[in-house]
């Protein structure tokens, strides 16, 4: 019998676009405070939110186009030809920080205390792994599925894509995961190595920095690896987590 989903490269702005009507469907179903950091919608009105997807779907586009460690996948329903699920794993055969930590940005919201605390919550997600994984791996950076489609193995399906890889590569990998989707990323060989907890104190905050403390401030995010093929329990050796390890 065939498959009825399939598993697809994305390799043009058309599939892009179809990825990123996911991500937005799947970020919203239940809500998640990460939407709001990466896809602001400013203003109340439709045509506000229109506006949002358009700016996220030409962002991410280019930032594929720029990033040559980026792999996009996507889980295509063949039987109405829509895309329900997607990933992207980017490929990293060398260490990526060897310059140091990248300087993080947040250019798609405007100038101002607003963008600045998104960029603060974007540093401290990524400070561990900046910090441990100098080394070549996989990364998970994002992963959705649309809502009606969940719990039919179409998260399975993307997280495969990566994990073989990596077994192939016999590298390590990382992702920074949601409390949602651990079971699934646990099932895969990945353990959560902390529950991060955002410090997003400022001295004499102004009312703007407290909004957005009270309103973007995210939910609980578990920084998890997965050694290399997947192997936890070595004989006679304890494993080596990742800030033993070292740089490459």
């Amino acid at each position: 019998m065939a498959a009825k989903y399939v598993v697809k490269e994305m390799k043009s702005k058309v599939e892009m676009d179809a990825i990123m009507d996911v991500i937005w469907a799947a970020n919203y179903d239940p809500y998640d405070t990460y939407a709001q950091l990466f896809f602001p919608v400013l203003g109340y009105t439709p045509t506000a939110r229109e506006d949002a997807i358009t700016e996220s779907k030409n962002r991410f586009w280019g930032n594929h186009n720029s990033t040559p460690t980026s792999n996009w996948y996507y889980v295509e329903d063949v039987t109405n030809g829509k895309v329900v699920g997607c990933a992207q794993w980017e490929v990293y055969t060398q260490n990526p920080f060897k310059n140091g930590p990248p300087t993080l940005r947040a250019p798609w919201w405007p100038e101002g205390e607003y963008q600045e605390f998104c960029e603060e919550i974007i540093r401290q997600v990524y400070t561990p792994r900046t910090n441990w994984m100098r080394r070549p791996h996989l990364a998970l950076n994002w992963m959705a599925v649309i809502p009606t489609y969940r719990g039919k193995g179409i998260g399975s399906l993307l997280m495969s894509i990566g994990t073989s890889q990596a077994d192939e590569l016999g590298v390590e990998c990382w992702m920074e995961a949601s409390s949602m989707g651990k079971k699934l990323y646990e099932k895969h060989g990945f353990r959560s190595l902390f529950k991060m907890q955002f410090d997003m104190d400022r001295k004499n905050a102004s009312d703007v920095w407290r909004k957005c403390v009270h309103e973007l401030t995210p939910t609980t995010v578990y920084p998890m690896w997965r050694p290399t093929h997947g192997i936890w329990e070595l004989e006679g050796d304890s494993i080596k987590f990742p800030w033993e390890r070292g740089a490459a």
